[in-house]
């Protein structure tokens, strides 16, 4: 029997249409990448295949090969790699913090999320000087672009118009200028990411979706719980929830362990809101993919 050809690009291709590929679909996956990478002899291609390893391994907290592909990738010439590799340095995600570097990359990847990170650094006073008007001008320069395409299909599985609105309103909290419309951004930020969230999940989108929240419940208190984000401000105290999804009840009990908050789910234990969030499941399906089906019906909660 003749051996069955393997298409590592049909492969690529199979990857990305799945919801929750299984450990053998990622293995799979990261075999094709790697075979672009060791035969190809187009250039684009290496770059691509680096690329998507890179963000593969982004996905599952593994920095140091993250790092390790996107310098496969830079050295193709790429571009593409210099705002994550930025990221890297700035968030000392593979142990070292290197602000200068992380400046220097987000200059040269000329993006707008390459931008609204100069602006933090402007902020904080991370290698360059504190400065607040200069981040204020970077932002708002920003917001005007991205506000005009947040009613744009297109985008509404980009994470830049819900981080930075996220800056846009907290900056104008901060000079207490927010108003309405700052609510209205902040609540198509909360809605476009969870949108983002259904169709391509990412661990980092649980915590931008904190600080929404955080932001929201800022400006307009007593809003209620409208889906399970919701679960994100239960950081502290014990009781249970209940919601439907798909005509059958389900409960999360949530205690205290020491210092932690736990989720028990399904037979299952979380630590904390955040890493329910990323993987818990029902029916193999990710919680963030269902949060429109979902009807929370009941919460006890004791703090």
């Amino acid at each position: 029997m003749a051996k069955q050809y393997f298409d590592p690009y049909r492969a690529m291709s199979e990857f990305y249409r799945l919801d929750n590929p299984s450990e053998e679909e990622q293995f799979v996956f990261t075999e094709a990448m790697d075979c672009i990478i060791r035969d190809s002899e187009e250039p684009a291609d290496i770059e691509a295949a680096s690329f998507n390893l890179a963000m593969y391994y982004r996905n599952i907290k593994d920095f140091q090969l993250e790092k390790k592909y996107l310098e496969i990738c830079e050295k193709q010439g790429s571009d593409i790699c210099k705002e994550p590799l930025g990221l890297i340095w700035y968030y000392g995600y593979c142990g070292d913090t290197d602000y200068k570097k992380a400046y220097k990359l987000f200059t040269e990847c000329n993006t707008r999320r390459g931008l609204m990170m100069i602006a933090d650094m402007y902020y904080y006073g991370q290698y360059v000087e504190r400065d607040f008007n200069k981040c204020r001008e970077i932002i708002d320069g920003l917001f005007v672009d991205v506000e005009c395409e947040r009613h744009d299909e297109r985008f509404q599985i980009s994470t830049l118009f819900p981080e930075i609105s996220l800056r846009f309103v907290k900056l104008d909290i901060e000079e207490k200028e927010n108003d309405e419309f700052d609510l209205d951004c902040i609540l198509a930020a909360r809605r476009i990411l969870s949108y983002r969230q259904m169709h391509r999940p990412f661990w980092g989108n649980i915590q931008t979706m904190k600080e929404i929240i955080d932001v929201t419940d800022e400006i307009c208190q007593d809003r209620g719980c409208t889906d399970v984000y919701n679960l994100l401000s239960f950081d502290v105290g014990t009781g249970t929830i209940l919601f439907d999804y798909d005509g059958k009840n389900y409960q999360i009990d949530i205690f205290r362990d020491f210092e932690d908050t736990v989720y028990q789910f399904e037979g299952k234990w979380y630590r904390g809101p955040v890493d329910f969030l990323e993987k818990a499941q029902i029916n193999q399906k990710r919680i963030t993919s269902l949060y429109d089906q979902i009807n929370i019906s009941q919460i006890n909660m004791k703090t």
